[in-house]
């Protein structure tokens, strides 16, 4: 062991999740796939599955906001085995694979390098039958339709897999962006691909009120607070200090605001509830166009939005039906 590594000795990877029950249905599925002929500057991605497993025995099932997971079940299928080549000649049996996740279960693929996504986004685009909405967080757009003298390398990557899967270019948001191609900016403006550069999400603070493309309307929050028994709104707005564990100074600031905004449209945050679960979803106002970098501010916004936004989609695949 070099001074470099992690010594996991006697450390069951994932953070010691168990497989579900023989004949069940595990929570998550993890999949690797050890391809890199799409990184053109810098080899060695193909290795990145076996360590990402490696280095996962060294964290406990504990989240950041302190609450225990150890009863999620996960289901670990190694690597997939690829043929001679770039993704181009794999794409259709690696999006296979990962279209035979169970329904229910969250597919987590291991790259190898961006074109990974391309075969991802295909499954899933299937297995939600045409209902994907994409939220791609990357420095890069991945737009290029030829990057590098090639169809399929990193630069490709997203374009690829939108072509192949059919999914419409309007219901992707780009998060985070900050190096493009200009190929790549005339495809964002042409097709509609909502574009949030990394300046502008630099700029965001607990203080701005994030307005949401509207294929972002609706999806879920998996936050592990909203369970079902959370009680219900002032005037539309959720009431997330009633949900367990709610910090009392976070709650202080929403029953603030909510008093503030008592006699205006609730045009914003809504509870929906099915059988077991809550769920808060988001609805667009419907008074004009999103700007073209997707997001429109205010001053009265709650500073707990701003923090619930951000536990809530760090480490979360990033495709809502």
């Amino acid at each position: 062991m070099s001074e470099h590594d992690f010594n996991t000795a006697g450390l069951p990877p994932w953070a010691g999740l168990k497989a579900p029950p023989a004949g069940g249905r595990p929570d998550a599925r993890i999949l690797g796939v050890p391809m890199e002929r799409g990184s053109l500057y810098r080899p060695g991605q193909a290795k990145a599955p076996a360590h990402l497993r490696k280095i996962s025995a060294i964290f406990a099932p504990v989240t950041e906001r302190a609450e225990l997971f150890d009863s999620v079940t996960l289901q670990d299928d190694g690597d997939l085995t690829l043929v001679d080549g770039d993704m181009g000649a794999n794409v259709d049996a690696v999006a296979d694979e990962i279209a035979r996740t169970p329904s229910g279960t969250l597919p987590i693929v291991l790259g190898g390098d961006h074109t990974t996504v391309s075969p991802t986004l295909i499954a899933q685009q299937r297995q939600l039958n045409g209902r994907l909405s994409i939220l791609y967080i990357d420095a890069h757009p991945d737009l290029n339709d030829v990057s590098r003298q090639s169809r399929w390398s990193n630069g490709c990557a997203l374009r690829r897999g939108l072509e192949m899967g059919e999914i419409d270019p309007k219901k992707v948001t780009l998060l985070g962006c900050r190096d493009f191609d200009w190929e790549e900016v005339e495809y964002i403006r042409k097709t509609g691909v909502t574009l949030i550069p990394a300046a502008t999400a630099h700029g965001w603070t607990g203080n701005h009120w994030i307005r949401l493309p509207a294929h972002l309307a609706r999806h879920r929050f998996p936050r592990p607070e909203l369970r079902a028994g959370h009680r219900g709104t002032r005037r539309g707005w959720p009431d997330l200090a009633a949900a367990p564990g709610f910090p009392a100074a976070a709650a202080r600031r929403q029953a603030r605001w909510t008093r503030r905004r008592r006699g205006r449209p609730a045009a914003g945050l809504r509870p929906h509830h099915e059988p077991g679960r809550a769920e808060v979803h988001l609805r667009v106002p419907r008074d004009g166009e999103a700007r073209t970098d997707g997001l429109t501010s205010s001053s009265s916004a709650p500073a707990w939005w701003a923090a619930a936004w951000r536990s809530t989609w760090r480490g979360r695949a990033a495709a809502w039906s």
